[in-house]
């Protein structure tokens, strides 16, 4: 079983650069912990303490904020094997932002804060995947709160597009995250987005290959933002 998990974290992009020999001089599978959830229970609550790093081993976790009026608004969905909250295991208030709740069968590994505080120190791959992990969450919040102003998916599309092109210096940007993750960020669900997506592409504004998108008529996503 120890063998076995740690075949199943190679697979984390905190471990990236890592191969099994070396993972296991770092990790101690003893010092970690298993948690199973059935689909639909409630894995944690918004304000509990974080005092381990968790990764999604099987299954799917929602993460959710839920407003004063009852609202439920989902942040993101966790997949394996992906780990959570990593920079909020160094904050000063060690407490998760969201509620996290099981969407179907799941199965977490909890690895010790300071275990992972060894991890860094020992290995140098480990400390970069970990603040790149940090960073791009951080990276993601900042774009969901700059899109929650434009209320259509057309409109977010074009603002997206519009500052990616730029910041790449390129009228054909590469999208740097999957469908689901701008799925994510957008607030909307993928296929709602594959089909805005692939209307802007009949209409000749867009065209795709794979993750890069070449912008055909910048002054037609311009004018999608005008009355905005």
């Amino acid at each position: 079983m120890d063998k076995e998990l740690l075949k199943k974290l190679t697979r984390c992009h905190l471990f990236d650069g890592i191969d099994l020999p070396e993972l296991q001089t770092l990790i101690d599978p003893h010092g970690c912990r298993l948690r199973t959830y059935h689909e639909g229970a409630m894995v944690a609550f918004r304000g509990d303490e974080y005092n381990d790093l968790w990764i999604v081993l099987e299954g799917s976790l929602s993460a959710q904020l839920l407003d004063y009026k009852g609202k439920v608004l989902k942040v993101e969905t966790l997949s394996p094997v992906e780990p959570i909250a990593t920079a909020i295991l160094f904050a000063p208030e060690r407490v998760l932002p969201v509620t996290l709740t099981a969407e179907t069968d799941t199965t977490l590994c909890l690895i010790p804060r300071r275990m992972i505080l060894r991890m860094m120190q020992a290995n140098e791959h480990f400390l970069l995947n970990y603040l790149e992990d940090s960073g791009l969450r951080l990276t993601v919040l900042a774009e969901k709160l700059r899109l929650i102003q434009f209320s259509t998916i057309r409109e977010k599309i074009a603002s997206y597009l519009l500052d990616l092109a730029d910041k790449q210096s390129t009228e054909s940007p590469s999208v740097p995250v999957s469908k689901e993750t701008l799925a994510e960020i957008f607030g909307v669900s993928r296929p709602s987005l594959s089909r805005e997506f692939s209307r802007m592409v009949d209409e000749g504004i867009l065209d795709q290959e794979g993750r890069r998108i070449h912008i055909l008529h910048r002054k037609e996503l311009e004018e999608i933002l005008e009355f905005c």
